[in-house]
């Protein structure tokens, strides 16, 4: 059997964020990774079954377009749809399909100023963050 080494390691608070936010919220991810290795990260990590639906770029054209986030989202009204991400395509790809985003700056690699030049409503450096602003935002609409 085929046994893959993954060099990465979710973030901490990541784990925790997504079982909080699955109790009361559809899950999805829409990533530029290819979906083989998507599966693969999300099943090592023991959270894909948190999600109801993944969009790579092999199903649908790269963020910013908004062809992947449409597919997995396009029957819910958008002021119910928040995205999360950590890149400027993250973020104008929300913009771009008129929804909520937070700019998530956990990550090391992650270019702050980018994310607010984009356009991101909110910037956090916490995954409890985005639990607190997510559910702010559902009580609204």
């Amino acid at each position: 059997m085929d046994t893959l080494q993954y060099s990465y390691t979710l973030f901490p608070g990541i784990k925790d964020l997504i079982i909080d936010l699955s109790k009361d919220c559809e899950l999805y991810v829409w990533t530029a990774r290819d979906r083989l290795s998507t599966f693969r990260y999300l099943k090592e990590f023991e959270i894909i079954q948190y999600f109801s639906e993944i969009s790579t770029p092999d199903d649908a054209f790269a963020k910013p377009n908004t062809e992947g986030i449409r597919s997995l989202v396009g029957a819910y009204d958008k002021a119910s749809v928040c995205m999360v991400g950590d890149s400027s395509a993250d973020i104008v790809g929300a913009k771009n399909y008129g929804v909520m985003s937070i700019g998530a700056t956990w990550g090391r690699n992650t270019d702050t100023e980018s994310l607010i030049t984009s356009g991101a409503d909110f910037i956090v450096s916490d995954p409890a963050e985005c639990s607190k602003l997510i559910r702010l935002n559902l009580k609204e609409n």
